[in-house]
């Protein structure tokens, strides 16, 4: 098979060859202008003259063969000096030289062509080379001169590198053992670290602590260790405490050791700013805060906790003479007969006795409701005095204080919920409630969770306190601090009136002072603020419609409603009776509920003929349950029901 195959022919070995050929001289030619090309790029700069002789040669060169008279060449010649003279350049001086340049070398050109072009090149090859050539050398020395200015000087020698020494801060660095050393080896604070240390103040560290990855602690976890702290770092009680920092994994501790309250805190005047004002000071000597009326949020109430001489009336006259100084209409209820506050009588509209206190607190829920509904007619979000149709309205900020709450707020009288439905509302009227009491459980609210959470949420004060009292507590659940441990006399003799923890996000578990303030003087410099009521004055207190029924807690929502129809004696709504009046234990009490459908823990707590305090009832359902008598819901916040009854009541 071999020798029958078909051999090339000579002319298809020439074109093969001629086809190889072909393609090494275009890879020549490629090859060739791409050098050439990298020749000028990299030259261009500095033989830019000869260049222009260049083209000179080469415009006379071709002039013959192309047959291109001399009138044509002048007109190229001329477009280029008009095109150099006015190209830009850093200066006239550059335009110059570049037209300079063109001249000299197209009259050349001109001259050649018109003497014969290539001919004369090739009979006087001396004159017609050489002297282009010469003047593209002195035209060019601009050129060079210029770029020799411009050429930058060496660099020096880089300096070899040599980390710096990292400075240490010895106050960082002894915190930072410390807290390695007495705190988290004794298992407090486990999982941070201390990044720096600082001192604002005389005695006072303050420390920024990270929590590091992987070791399960939380940022809200660890400002909740002041006392640990405290007892780990051997210092006094209240005398630490946390903040946020924003950062997830950053915490802000401060550490006093030099107390700045330890003699009382002198009344400078009022420091309203911004809405709020200084209430107290805290041991470091940093402020702590009463918000009013923040900007764009309106008004926050409040609770103020306090025993017998512990400074809560000296903290409710800071607040008056604040209000009063920031044009704020005050209304004060003394509940206990005008024993409280006598000094501000003169100052504020002023209500002694539980009775009158009844009346004027039904007469704020009054004007509560007659804002807000005007308000929103006018199509006003957010309470601003300043806001033109506001004043329309003739709404001004008010603010009303009631001392002794707890003789006023009694469970299971219609005055509960009206108070429940203001603290609900005021933020966006202008009108505000705070409410301070001696006793520091829920029963001084009336036994309501949502008053007690309604005016938490605003601001809280809790002073000395002498008796934990009994049933659910009055203080926040995030409440971080020890008001019970507070003494009547500190070390020196002295008493400690005015001294309590203030529930605030910059010192949470630090302990302040409130100014020692002198309330007749007090009251003697603040301005009178006459009050304009928008209602008229409430002569009795009568069952209203409109408090918003709670309706949390059960499966149907009906332990709400069934707690204010037993509030103002209107028995069930049909679906589900009420548990029997009349003497009957607890767990009679608890079993007849839950005849009526399915009922949560917290929704019994709340009924107002709930005849035990929170511990106790959950010990009662605890026991219930275990005896197969009750059954528990599948989740903590679910309804309880009895055997065979599931869903009843739905």
């Amino acid at each position: 098979m071999a020798a029958n195959a078909k051999r090339p022919t000579i002319a298809e070995v020439r074109a093969e060859r001629a086809r190889k050929l072909g393609m090494v001289a275009a890879a020549a030619v490629v090859c060739v202008v791409l050098a050439v090309g990298w020749v000028i790029r990299k030259s261009w700069r500095r033989l830019f003259p000869l260049y222009w002789v260049g083209a000179e040669l080469g415009v006379v060169w071709l002039s013959g063969p192309l047959g291109v008279p001399p009138g044509t060449i002048g007109l190229a010649v001329l477009a280029a000096l008009i095109t150099a003279a006015v190209w830009p350049a850093r200066s006239r001086v550059v335009r110059g030289w570049r037209a300079a340049i063109v001249a000299v070398l197209g009259g050349v050109a001109v001259a050649t062509v018109a003497a014969g072009g290539p001919a004369m090149l090739a009979s006087h090859p001396v004159w017609t080379v050489f002297a282009p050539l010469a003047a593209g050398m002195l035209l060019g020395w601009p050129w060079w001169h210029h770029l020799r200015q411009l050429q930058p000087a060496p660099l020096p020698e880089p300096a070899p590198l040599v980390a710096a020494p990292r400075e240490v801060d010895p106050l960082t660095e002894r915190w930072a053992r410390r807290w390695e050393l007495e705190v988290v080896a004794v298992g407090v604070c486990a999982g941070t670290r201390v990044l720096r240390a600082f001192e604002p103040r005389d005695g006072v560290t303050d420390l920024i602590v990270q929590l590091m990855p992987g070791r399960g602690v939380t940022n809200a976890a660890i400002i909740k260790k002041g006392p640990e702290v405290e007892v780990a770092l051997d210092l006094g009680d209240g005398t630490v405490g946390f903040a946020a920092t924003g950062k997830a994994a950053k915490v802000r501790c401060s550490l006093t050791q030099r107390s700045y309250i330890a003699g009382g805190v002198p009344w400078t005047g009022p420091t309203m700013r911004e809405g709020r004002c200084e209430i107290l000071t805290y041991v470091d000597g940093s402020p702590g805060w009463w918000t009013f009326m923040p900007p764009g949020f309106g008004v926050k109430g409040g609770l103020v906790v306090g025993s017998s001489g512990s400074g809560k009336s000296r903290a409710l006259g800071v607040l008056i003479a604040n209000l009063l100084a920031d044009g704020w209409m005050v209304v004060v209820g003394d509940s206990q007969h005008g024993q409280s506050l006598p000094a501000w009588r003169d100052k504020t509209e002023y209500h002694a006795g539980p009775a009158a206190v009844t009346l004027v607190v039904a007469r704020f829920h009054a004007e509560i409701m007659y804002r807000s509904k005007r308000l929103a007619e006018a199509g006003i979000e957010v309470f601003d005095e300043n806001d033109p149709r506001v004043k329309a309205l003739g709404f001004r900020k008010m603010m009303g204080i009631i001392d002794e709450c707890q003789l006023v707020l009694i469970r299971n009288t219609p005055i509960v919920p009206l108070v429940e439905q203001a603290v609900e509302t005021m933020r966006k009227t202008g009108v505000g409630l705070i409410l301070a009491t001696q006793i520091p459980q829920n029963g001084s609210l009336g036994g309501s969770i949502r008053i007690r959470d309604a005016v938490v949420a605003g601001n809280t004060l809790v002073l000395r306190l002498s008796n934990r009292g009994s049933g659910s507590t009055i203080l926040p659940d995030d409440f971080v601090g020890d008001p019970f441990a507070i003494p009547d006399l500190d070390a020196k003799g002295q008493v400690t009136a005015g001294m309590g923890y203030l529930r605030s996000a910059s010192k949470v578990g630090m302990i302040g002072r409130t100014a020692k303030l002198d309330e007749k003087a007090a009251a003697d410099a603040s301005p009178h603020v006459a009050v304009v009521w928008n209602v008229d004055p409430i002569e009795s207190i009568t069952p209203v419609k409109a408090a918003r029924p709670h309706t949390a807690g059960t499966a149907d929502g009906s332990g709400g409603l069934d707690k204010m129809r037993a509030w103002f004696g209107l028995g069930t709504n049909g679906k589900s009776p009420a548990a029997p009046a009349g003497p009957q234990t607890s767990t009679e009490w608890v079993l007849a509920c839950l005849r009526s459908g399915p009922t949560s823990a917290q929704a019994l707590l709340d009924r107002p003929d709930c005849p035990v305090g929170k511990s106790q009832l959950y010990a009662l359902l605890k026991a219930l349950t275990e005896r197969a008598v009750i059954v528990r819901p599948a989740e903590n916040t679910g309804a309880y029901t009895l055997p065979g009854k599931v869903g009843a009541g739905r």
